[in-house]
């Protein structure tokens, strides 16, 4: 079992591509593998799928769920992962046939917590790092390559991944809230720069739905990674002119999204939500820091100036010259 290492696959209604996700593991150069698939309620072939790769390869264990969502599947995964590391592999994605092996040897050669690889090779060196304000450099070049916020291409320690799990009481961003309460149990962080993990958005993912409810939602996640690097002494200008750009973004994609036809409030409470929004005290921190050249001006000096009748009446129209 020392050798064994778990891949948790989360599976919901990916039949199409399902073949080419577990595939890709199956033809790892690493070979002590358990493939948890889990089957989150689906309502295509893909369950049947599961159990049919089962049947030919040991190495594969499938557990069916009801559909309560890729967090509950994840953590479904972590209770039942017997192996000393723990990776993450969504079903509509594939990986690189040595992904295993290249973060086992980095996690175990280096003595590191958690092993990232890279979603693009670029100039950077390969690293492992204490998490502290010395190595700022490094933690921040994760942070805006966004190679904390998910759990693919990551290999966790075991030990470590069953103190936490997945929060199920959030619409999305869950990964990030799981990365930073591990983070914040272990010391070190090693990163390959080798494009290992292959994404492959499909149409009926939560990345293209509308996400009416979005501010809210994100303001915990930005919060949350705003007090980890408080947590760690690195909350300096960069960390803020990164964090607080994501905030005003998050603010002015909120304010737009009452601008669609098919938004599915009335004027009142669309002034409501724009109105939270532009009190806000994280957005009204955001705005000293914010580049406004990104955005539309006149959104920007409306969210400043907290106009949020003016706002709601913008919105109206917009949906009326749209119906």
């Amino acid at each position: 079992m020392d050798k064994l290492i778990s891949v948790v696959v989360p599976v919901y209604n990916t039949e199409l591509v399902l073949s080419r996700c577990v595939s890709s593991l199956l033809n790892q150069t690493y070979e002590h593998l358990e493939i948890l698939l889990i089957d989150d309620g689906s309502t295509d072939n893909s369950g049947t799928i599961c159990d049919e790769y089962a049947r030919k390869d040991d190495r594969i264990s499938v557990f069916h769920t009801s559909n309560f969502g890729a967090a509950h599947a994840r953590n479904t995964g972590i209770e039942k992962a017997k192996g000393r590391f723990v990776t993450f592999v969504d079903s509509d994605d594939y990986v690189d046939n040595t992904i295993i092996e290249v973060l086992e040897n980095d996690i175990t050669t280096n003595d590191s917590d958690l092993s990232i690889s890279s979603l693009q090779e670029e100039e950077f060196h390969d690293f492992c790092i204490n998490i502290s304000s010395e190595n700022e450099e490094e933690i921040m070049f994760l942070s805006e390559r966004y190679l904390i916020f998910g759990p693919t291409q990551k290999m966790y320690r075991t030990e470590i991944v069953k103190q936490i799990r997945f929060p199920e009481n959030i619409k999305y961003g869950e990964d990030l809230l799981f990365n930073l309460e591990y983070l914040k149990r272990i010391k070190s962080i090693s990163y390959v720069n080798k494009k290992l993990y292959y994404y492959c958005r499909t149409d009926d993912g939560l990345s293209a739905k509308n996400r009416w409810d979005m501010f809210e939602n994100d303001i915990v996640l930005h919060k949350a990674l705003s007090e980890w690097y408080e947590s760690i002494g690195i909350f300096n200008d960069k960390e803020k002119s990164f964090l607080y750009d994501r905030v005003i973004g998050t603010a002015i994609n909120s304010i737009c999204q009452t601008f669609k036809k098919d938004y599915p409030f009335g004027f009142f409470e669309t002034q409501q939500l724009i109105k939270n929004i532009v009190n806000n005290d994280m957005v009204r921190e955001s705005l000293k820091y914010v580049d406004i050249d990104k955005y539309a001006k006149w959104q920007v000096y409306l969210v400043k100036h907290k106009k949020a009748f003016l706002l709601s009446v913008v919105a109206w129209l917009e949906r009326i010259i749209h119906d």
